[in-house]
Parts: structure tokens; sequence; C-alpha cells
């Protein structure tokens, strides 16, 4: 489909409240997202501002979402792991997300986050309480995958050890986001890790090279311990749990490095920067 037939559709849902619609558009944006996918996403749960046109959840959805619940509920339901360590960025989900999608996708279930293209942030006033209030701009979708869960103990193999407490408690959520726009949006937010170390330029030699702060820091080594967690490609960006920052309680600290290589220091406090950093990235605000 292209944009044009994306917005028609997104207004005709907008007057009608069909779950027909919502379903093509989903599958349109998992199509974006698993373009190698052999089987059409089926629709098995929709939850929605103000709650006209709610589909039940299926009852083994891997988030539980109690039966009945409406979309802040069900909001607060899913990230009650993490509710007391980010409440700003949980409020920036009440704010921003239109609508839950539960989809069934090859045997497995993905969570697609509904919301406007760009984010909310920029309306005057309260945020919408229904969608009758929602401007007719272009839909986007976070799509979520499946909690998780690991025992303190668990050794995850890019760390070569048990995944720091905050992460562990993220995985509890999703495993990971990512934008069906990914060659625009978040192209990924791993809570498993499921990336690799940075390189660190080992064996080249600096007199081949400008030497950069960010070079000689290289070279010495002080990146050996950065684990990729979360790239952002309309910001150019990527960051990194860097394991040898911590914090006080021993939390690593949360590294950002442009697309150029530069970094800075020092790091950003985990929680921190979930709550101040996650919501402009997952929303594009």
């Amino acid at each position: 489909m292209n944009n044009e037939k994306i917005d028609h559709l997104w207004q005709t849902f907008l007057a009608n409240r069909d779950p027909r619609i919502i379903e093509r558009l989903m599958q349109h944006s998992v199509t974006l997202l698993e373009p190698e996918s052999s089987e059409a996403a089926e629709l098995r749960g929709l939850l929605l501002l103000g709650g006209d046109g709610d589909v039940p959840f299926a009852e083994d959805s891997p988030w539980g979402v109690p039966t009945g619940a409406g979309l802040v509920n069900a909001l607060e339901h899913v990230w009650a792991p993490v509710a007391g360590c980010s409440p700003r960025f949980l409020a920036a989900l009440r704010a921003e997300v239109l609508g839950l999608a539960l989809v069934a996708l090859e045997g497995e279930y993905l969570l697609g986050y509904l919301h406007v293209h760009g984010g909310l942030s920029d309306l005057s006033g309260e945020p919408p309480r229904d969608l009758a209030d929602v401007p007719p701009d272009y839909p986007d979708v976070l799509w979520a995958t499946a909690p998780t869960r690991l025992n303190p103990t668990d050794v995850v193999p890019t760390l070569a050890e048990p995944l720091p407490a905050p992460v562990r408690d993220l995985t509890a959520v999703h495993a990971s986001l990512a934008s069906s726009d990914i060659d625009l949006r978040l192209d990924r937010f791993t809570t498993t890790l499921g990336a690799s170390i940075r390189a660190n330029y080992a064996g080249e030699d600096p007199a081949d090279y400008d030497e950069t702060d960010d070079f000689v820091r290289a070279v010495n080594g002080e990146f050996d311990r950065r684990i990729l967690f979360c790239t952002c490609r309309s910001a150019a960006e990527a960051y990194f749990l860097d394991m040898a920052d911590r914090d006080p309680d021993d939390i690593p600290r949360v590294a950002l490095s442009g697309v150029d290589g530069t970094s800075e220091q020092p790091g950003t406090p985990f929680w921190e920067w979930v709550d101040e950093a996650l919501p402009s990235l997952l929303f594009c605000r």
C-alpha cells in the first residue's frame, strides 16, 4: 500500500472504528517489519483510546492482559515490571499511544503500539481522550516481541555474564521494540542484547588515522565493554550499555554514539535515559 492508501484507510477507521481496517493496516506494517514472512498477520485483540471498537485480547496472550481492560489499564499492566523506575516514560506512553493491537504471526504474538507519526507532543492542551479527537495524521506502529523472563544468574553470551538488573526487568515487558519504518525510525531496541560488542579497532595502527579523541580511546580499549542496546536511524545515533561505567548501584550507564563514531561521556544513568530519551526515540518527537 502507498501512503495515500494508508491515509485513506486510517481516516476511514477513525470515522467508523472497523477492526478489519486496523487488521489491514497491521498486516501492511508487519510486512514492512518482516518482509520474508509467508503468513498474513491475524488480529487477536485491539484496545483503543476511548474504548469504542475494542476487541478483547486472546486469553493466551503472553502479556496476560485482563479481560475487560481498557487501553490505559492494559498499558499499565504490560509495563508494570518497570513502573516504579520509569514514571515519565509511562506517562509518555499514556499520552502518545492510541491503541494496542495483539497480532499473531507464524505462531508467535506481537504487540503493536499504534500512534501518530511524529507524536502528539505538539498538540496544545490535554491529550486526546477519544479517537474522534485524534488528528488524521499518518499512523505508525511500534512492534514489540513477547517477554523473555530470565533468572538473575542466567548468563547472556554477548556479555558473558548475567544481564544487569534493570535490563532484565525490561525483558519481562518486551524482548525488543522496533518500528515498521526502519529506514527512518527506531531500528531496534533490544533488551535481551542480541547485538554485538562495539568494535575497538584491535590491531589498527593509530598512525594510519587522524588521532581523534575517540579513536585514541578506542585503541586504548575504552570501548571494549560497550554493548549495543538501541539504534535510531532518524537520529543517526546508537546507544550502548557501558559495562565499565556504572552507577553506585552497579548499573551500567547508557553511552551515546553518533553515526560517525564519536561518543559522549559520561554516560546517562540507565533509568534516567529510559525516562528522558526513550520516548523521543520511540515516537520520533
